[in-house]
């Protein structure tokens, strides 16, 4: 199959599942902000698929799906959705969102690196034939992951930019975070996972929590809270609980 063909293939395969696939009960780093130097095998598909709660007084839940493919090569393609919480009896919306990843160096060598961009456009259900409405924002980082002892601590760091098409403005992105192998045992493994994030503009946030490999490779579930840094207004926190499986050789 020539290359053009898997990419079509991967990128109407990620567009079905993120379609087909219901509302979930920013990536390997699911639901962080800190992305890390990793893709999905080639010839494979991933769907990623999380529910975030914000606390009350002005807060809400979102929900998320996000498939990726990989048709074959060093190139991850991304295309998902997200509903945000509805407010007053208003029709639900939120936004669609493509990517496209690639690395210059696999984490496989110890110190993983590569790039990133995409775009998101606001999606609204106020009408049956609602879909893409108005780009939003579109941006692109660097991400660089550094492996210790077979992947048992990673650190990983991110540098971007970000063009938010409603204020015009450019913003700066970066990220700090880190994995650490708790537990493993055959396929299973355990992870805490932390990070740090924000931008040049307001308060950075943190988020932390688990992430359980059911089957390495396969199935992982995890569990995450997080808050605004030195915020005291509750509804600056939130919880979110996910699921990402991973399918090989699906466009081979």
């Amino acid at each position: 199959m020539r290359a053009h063909d898997r990419t079509v293939r991967a990128m109407a395969g990620a567009l079905a599942l993120s379609i087909l696939l219901p509302s979930p009960p920013l990536q390997a780093a699911r639901p962080y902000a800190t992305d890390d130097a990793r893709i999905t095998p080639a010839g494979g598909c991933q769907v990623e698929s999380w529910v975030q709660h914000h606390r009350p007084r002005g807060g809400g839940t979102e929900f998320w799906a996000l498939p990726a493919c990989n048709p074959g090569g060093n190139l991850e393609i991304s295309a998902g959705l997200n509903r945000l919480p509805s407010e007053g009896g208003q029709p639900w919306n939120g936004n669609a969102l493509v990517q496209v990843k690639t690395l210059l160096r696999s984490l496989d060598t110890g110190i993983g690196t590569g790039f990133a961009a995409g775009a998101t456009a606001r999606v609204s259900g106020s009408s049956a034939a609602s879909g893409p409405s108005a780009l939003a924002s579109a941006y692109a980082y660097n991400v660089t992951s550094i492996a210790f002892a077979d992947e048992a601590f990673v650190l990983l760091t991110l540098a971007g930019i970000k063009r938010d098409r409603e204020t015009q403005r450019t913003i700066a992105l970066w990220g700090v975070g880190s994995e650490t192998r708790l537990f493993r045992r055959g396929d299973q493994e355990l992870l805490l996972a932390a990070e740090v994030y924000g931008s040049d503009r307001g308060s950075p946030s943190w988020q932390g929590g688990f992430r359980f490999w059911v089957v390495k490779e396969k199935v992982q579930v995890d569990a995450v809270i997080g808050r605004q840094v030195g915020s005291r207004e509750i509804d600056r926190s939130w919880w979110s609980i996910g699921v990402r499986l991973i399918g090989d050789g699906l466009l081979r």
